[in-house]
C-alpha cells in the first residue's frame, strides 16, 4: 500500500490549517536509507511517550503511557495508533488545545533501528524484535501484541514494549531513563520551554567562560588519543566515530570557508556543504565536524566518500560535533556539554532537508555504547570529557576506540605488478616514530580496483627516488622508492612483533593530512583519566566540576 494511502487516517483526524503538525509529503527519511526511530514526549490530556519506527515510508506508531524503560523486567503497555508521516519524526512544538492530540510535543529520543528478522512478518504475527541506536535507547527491544480483551473491537491495538537483556540494559532499581534524561534531544528543552515557542537559547554570552573576542582566522582541530577501551562514568560523552574528512567550517558575514585538518581550503570540493553552512542564522562562527557519505544503512564510509568526488552531484553530509566560536564569543574555554547544547539549538534552526546534522552522544555507559556501535558496523567511538574545554592539540580529554584496526600510513614506495595486474603490485608503507624517524611498516596489495592501481602508479611515478625514505625497509627486486608525500588509509588485523601490519587492505588516499604528521598509533591502556589529563595548553580555564 502506498505511503499516502496509509496516512489517510492520520490526515482525517487533523485540521492542518489549525495545527503545526506536518501533513506528510513523503519526505523526512534519514540520509543514507537507514530506518529511523523517534520517541516523542507528548503532554496531551495525560503525559505519554509516542514510540515510532520507520517502515515502508511511514512511521509505525504506539502510545506508551509510562514511557520506555532500559530495565528488561519493565513491560510497558504500548497502544498502537495510526501511521504517521516521516516528517513527523522532527516535529517539536505545540498542538493547539481542542485539536486532536492537543498539547506539547518534544523529541525525547531519536536514532536508527534495525529489525531482527522480517519486520512485516513480525508485525503481522505480533512479535517484533529489533535493535535501537539512539541517544537514550540502545540495544535490543521487543514489541509483543497482547491477546484481545473480551469485547474489544480492535485486536491489534495493545502491545507490550520491553528491553532485551544485553550490554545496554540496566539493573532493576536503576533510575528511570525518562526521569534521568527528560529533555529534548533536538534542542535541550523541557516541555515548558517547548510550549513557550522558543527553539532554545542561541546566546553565546550565556555560556560560562565565554569570552568576547574577534573570529579567529583559523583553528587547529582538537584530536583524540587512541585507547584500548572507552572510559566509564557519567562525566564522559560518547559519540560514533565518523569515517570521512575532518572539516572546520568558518563563516563570517555570509562568507563560508571549509578547512581540512591540515588547514587546506576545500570549500570548492564541498560546495553543497558550504552553501548549507551559509544558510545558518549566524553572523560569525567556527564549527567542527566530519564530512561523510552514508551507505544504504546510514553508516559513513571513507571509500564511498572517495568515490563521491567523481560524481557530478555527490551526496555529502556534514555531521557537526563542536562549536568553538559563535557571534563574537570565543567558546573554547566553555565545557563541551554546553558548547554542544548551543550547537544543537543552532542546527535545529537549519532549513528542512539540510545536509548538516548534529552529532549526538550518549552520556555514560561507554562500554555498552561501544559494543552496540561495533555491532552496527561503524568504525568506532570517540569519548569526550563533558566538562572539557576545546584544545587545539591531541589530548586525553578526547579518546577514540576503534572496532577494527586502521592506520594512516605514508606511501614510501611500490612494487612492480605481477601476472595480468597493471599499474603496481603493492604499496610500501611507513610512519614516523616518537623520535620523528620514518620507519618501514609493511606493504598493502589488496583493496584496489584497476582504475585506482593505474591512477596511483601515475602519481607515484613523478615521486621516484633511488634510496628508501624509511628506516628498516627491505631490499628486493621490483621495488621502487618514492618521496614520502602521499598518505594512505589502511585497515589491518594486528601489528607484528617487528612493527609490520598484518593482513592489510587499502581504503583510499588521505589528501587532508600531510605525510609529516603521520605517526604510529598504538592503543594505550584505558586507565582512569582525570580532568587534569585533558588540561589545555593555553590560558582557557577549566571548570572545577562537570556540569549537571
Amino acid at each position: 500500500m502506498p505511503a499516502r494511502s496509509r496516512l489517510e487516517t492520520y490526515r482525517r483526524k487533523r485540521a492542518f490549517d489549525r495545527t503545526p503538525e506536518p501533513r506528510g509529503e513523503g519526505r523526512g527519511g534519514r540520509p543514507g536509507g537507514a530506518r529511523r526511530f523517534v520517541v516523542q514526549k507528548h503532554a496531551a490530556r495525560r503525559l505519554h511517550y509516542d514510540f515510532r519506527l520507520e517502515l515502508d515510508g511511514v512511521l509505525k506508531s504506539w502510545a506508551v503511557p509510562k514511557g520506555p524503560s532500559l530495565v528488561p523486567g519493565d513491560r510497558r503497555l504500548a497502544v498502537q495508533t495510526e501511521d504517521h508521516p516521516l516528517e513527523y519524526a522532527g516535529f517539536e512544538g505545540v498542538i493547539p488545545r481542542g485539536e486532536y492530540g492537543g498539547g506539547t510535543v518534544a523529541v525525547w529520543d531519536e536514532g536508527t533501528w534495525e529489525p531482527i528478522g522480517d519486520p512485516h512478518r513480525g508485525l503481522e504475527k505480533g512479535e517484533l524484535t529489533f535493535r535501537l541506536a539512539g541517544r537514550k535507547l540502545r540495544g535490543r527491544f521487543h514489541l509483543v501484541r497482547l491477546r484481545p480483551r473480551p469485547g474489544a473491537r480492535d485486536n491489534k491495538a495493545d502491545w507490550l514494549l520491553f528491553k532485551g537483556k544485553d550490554e545496554a540494559a540496566r539493573e532493576p532499581g536503576s533510575p528511570a531513563v525518562t526521569e534521568a534524561e527528560p529533555l529534548s534531544v533536538l534542542t535541550g528543552r523541557d516541555l515548558d520551554e517547548v510550549s513557550q515557542g522558543d527553539h532554545g537559547t542561541l546566546d553565546p554570552a550565556a555560556l560560562r567562560s565565554a569570552r568576547k573576542a574577534p573570529l579567529p582566522r583559523s583553528l587547529r582541530p582538537q584530536l583524540a588519543t587512541l585507547v584500548e577501551a572507552p572510559p566509564e562514568g557519567e562525566e564522559w560523552l560518547h559519540e560514533l566515530k565518523l569515517d570521512g574528512y575532518r572539516i572546520i567550517a568558518r563563516e563570517k558575514d555570509g562568507r563560508v570557508r571549509l578547512l581540512t585538518r591540515a588547514g587546506n581550503d576545500w570549500t570548492d570540493r564541498f560546495g553543497s556543504l558550504a552553501e548549507a553552512v551559509g544558510r545558518l542564522p549566524v553572523e560569525s562562527a567556527l564549527l567542527d565536524g566530519e564530512a561523510v557519505v552514508l551507505d544504504a544503512h546510514g553508516r559513513s564510509r571513507f571509500q564511498a566518500l572517495q568515490q563521491a568526488f567523481a560524481r557530478k552531484r555527490p551526496d555529502f553530509q556534514l555531521f557537526l560535533f563542536d562549536l568553538p566560536y559563535l557571534d563574537g564569543y570565543d567558546l573554547r574555554a566553555c565545557p563541551l556539554v554546553e558548547r554542544k547544547r548551543l550547537l544543537r539549538g543552532l542546527l535545529a534552526r537549519a532549513p528542512d532537508r539540510s545536509p548538516l546534522h548534529y552529532s549526538d552522544h550518549q552520556q555514560g555507559q561507554g562500554r555498552a555504547f561501544f559494543a552496540e556501535a561495533c555491532r552496527s558496523g561503524v568504525e568506532g567511538v570517540v569519548s569526550k570529557r563533558a566538562d572539557a574545554p576545546y584544545t587545539s592539540r591531541r589530548s586525553r580529554a578526547w579518546l577514540k576506540v576503534k572496532c577494527t584496526r586502521r592506520q594512516e600510513l605514508v606511501i614510501v614506495g611500490f612494487t612492480d605488478p605481477g601476472g595480468s595486474r597493471r599499474g603496481l603490485g603493492a604499496l610500501l608503507l611507513g610512519a614516523h616514530d616518537a623520535a620523528g624517524t620514518m620507519r618501514y611498516a609493511g606493504r598493502v596489495g589488496t583493496g584496489f580496483d584497476a582504475k585506482t592501481l593505474l591512477a596511483l602508479r601515475e602519481r607515484l611515478g613523478g615521486l621516484e627516488r633511488r634510496t628508501p625514505p624509511a628506516a628498516g625497509a627491505p631490499s628486493a627486486r621490483g621495488q621502487h622508492w618514492v618521496a614520502p608525500r602521499l598518505v594512505a588509509e589502511v585497515s589491518f588485523t594486528e601489528w607484528t612483533r617487528d612493527g609490520r601490519i598484518r593482513h592489510p587492505s587499502f581504503l583510499g588516499l588521505r589528501e587532508d593530512k600531510p605525510a609529516s604528521e603521520v605517526r604510529f598509533e598504538r592503543e594505550t591502556p584505558a586507565e582512569p583519566i582525570t580532568a587534569a589529563a585533558g588540561a589545555t595548553e593555553d590560558a582557557h580555564s577549566r571548570p572545577k566540576r562537570p556540569p549537571r
